[in-house]
């Protein structure tokens, strides 16, 4: 007997598409969206580009809660139960994905004489232009579509447990260095990936995508505060 196209697995493939597409398409299309309505993109200031990417970004993330609407719900009910012990037997892969980090930056720091990524570069520019903005998008807006989209997306999509965790932590990274022009910007690969793998391999082994995404609210978190200490001490 022939099984039915229109099943479970198929609808959950589905999902997973929907995600990376509506995120991608829209952010490649943002700029045609904007001349539709009379934007002229090539004279946008710093401030108009950050509320138009903040707005956009907001879209973004109430479309993808709309198609994973039923996946969390239902890990809503386990977070809320279990929040406590969800979070304190995932911190040691949190603290690992750190020590890379940290390591992995030193490393690249020390070698090729960099302080930091073109991307890192960009966010504290950014957060001198409109720092109210910057902190909800790295707090809030970030961890929440990246988290649906690089790694429940992809769970949807990818059952192997090493490929999803291969490819959600790969290109979770990868994202992150798009702008890079040398091989040395390439290397932030490593850095950026590390919590990408880290938080793909929580939400395998939970099934609770809210668990990625309150490791990943932390670590952005604990980052900001860092970049603004770091700001007012070379004041």
């Amino acid at each position: 007997m022939k099984k039915k196209f229109w099943n479970e697995r198929t609808k959950e493939i589905l999902l997973g598409i929907a995600g990376i597409l509506t995120y991608f398409l829209i952010n490649i299309f943002m700029g045609d969206i904007l001349r539709l309505f009379g934007f002229n993109t090539n004279n946008l200031s710093d401030k108009k580009i950050i509320i138009i990417d903040s707005v956009f970004g907001t879209f973004i993330l109430m479309i993808l809660i709309l198609i994973f609407m039923k996946i969390l719900k239902n890990n809503w009910k386990d977070y809320k139960t279990n929040w406590k012990s969800l979070l304190k037997r995932n911190f040691k892969y949190w603290f690992c994905a750190l020590a890379i980090m940290f390591a992995s930056n030193l490393a690249i720091s020390l070698i090729f004489n960099r302080v930091t990524s073109t991307n890192e570069e960009g966010v504290r520019e950014l957060f001198d232009v409109l720092p109210s903005l910057i902190i909800y998008r790295t707090i809030l807006l970030a961890p929440f579509t990246e988290e649906l989209v690089f790694r429940q997306s992809f769970r949807c999509m990818i059952k192997n447990k090493y490929l999803f965790i291969a490819i959600a932590g790969i290109v979770f990274g990868l994202m992150h260095v798009l702008t890079a022009t040398t091989w040395v910007e390439f290397l932030y690969i490593i850095p950026y990936s590390a919590p990408g793998l880290f938080f793909a391999y929580m939400l395998y082994k939970e099934d609770n995508v809210l668990v990625p995404i309150s490791y990943h609210l932390i670590h952005n978190t604990l980052a900001l505060i860092l970049m603004i200490i770091g700001k007012m001490i070379t004041m």
